[in-house]
């Protein structure tokens, strides 16, 4: 596939302002931030019948494969946000019933945060049509890019992380 897209115009406009600056960087994490923001927006989308956003559903999701209840630290560190973010997250999903919260057996003065039935009978309703739509918008590439992007990113991340 060739063409195009508005990266290709912001790096072109880039270099022609700074021809002395290296302007591929922006090629990747232009693209990058881009496609991060359209699979955010096409999830939250997805996920609003539901009164809920992709971040959310990660909290949720997080919990669903947890082996028990977790600490709210130990959220943030598996999703993207701040602690105040998922804070946040965490007092939308707690009123909607979906989460509670308990005092941690060995810390008083920490919590536990768990799934509350409705809250694993959402996840395991849900998770099948985000994974299927997830595919689907995927599907623009083949079987051996997505590895290939998969295993570039992944790289990228282990360094970054």
């Amino acid at each position: 596939m060739s063409g195009r897209d508005v990266v290709d115009t912001i790096q072109t406009a880039w270099a022609e302002r700074f021809p002395e600056l290296d302007t591929e960087p922006v090629a990747v994490v232009g693209r990058i931030l881009r496609a991060a923001r359209f699979l955010q927006e096409a999830a939250d989308e997805r996920l609003a019948g539901a009164g809920l956003t992709r971040t959310e559903f990660d909290v949720l999701s997080q919990l669903r494969r947890s082996d028990g209840p977790l600490r709210p630290g130990e959220l943030t560190a598996g999703v993207v946000g701040s602690p105040a973010a998922t804070t946040k997250r965490l007092h939308k999903l707690l009123d909607a019933g979906l989460v509670r919260r308990a005092a941690d057996p060995q810390d008083g003065r920490a919590a536990r945060v768990s799934l509350t039935p409705a809250g694993e009978r959402l996840v395991d309703e849900l998770l099948p049509r985000q994974l299927e739509a997830d595919a689907a918008l995927l599907e623009v590439l083949s079987p051996d890019q997505r590895r290939s992007l998969a295993a570039l990113l992944r790289t990228a991340l282990l360094r970054w992380e």
